[in-house]
């Protein structure tokens, strides 16, 4: 196994797991009208049963692939050099001033 599919597996043992434990029991059987199960509650959302749920996830999304893609491009803007006749710019105050106290 590489490093690059050890992930893979990782997730199929995962959703292996939350199968095994959503399969429905004689102690706790799962109906339609379940609301406290946390696996009755996440297939609900996939299902399309709680558009708020839905539209508040999609909004949470949004935001962090705009703040991303922010970064990212922070990131990668680059710095230009100063031309040989220009000076360059001192660099800019301490963002942290030292005070002595007494």
């Amino acid at each position: 196994m590489n490093p690059s599919t050890d992930w893979i597996d990782q997730a199929r043992r995962v959703l292996d797991a939350l199968r095994s434990s959503a399969a429905p029991t004689d102690e706790a059987p799962h109906t339609s009208d379940c609301r406290w199960c946390p696996v009755c509650q996440v297939a609900a959302v996939v299902r399309g049963e709680r558009p708020e749920v839905t539209a508040a996830l999609a909004d949470v999304l949004t935001a962090t692939a705009t703040a991303l893609r922010t970064f990212a491009a922070a990131a990668e803007a680059p710095t230009a050099p100063a031309a040989e006749g220009e000076a360059q710019e001192e660099d800019p105050p301490p963002v942290a001033q030292h005070i002595e106290i007494a």
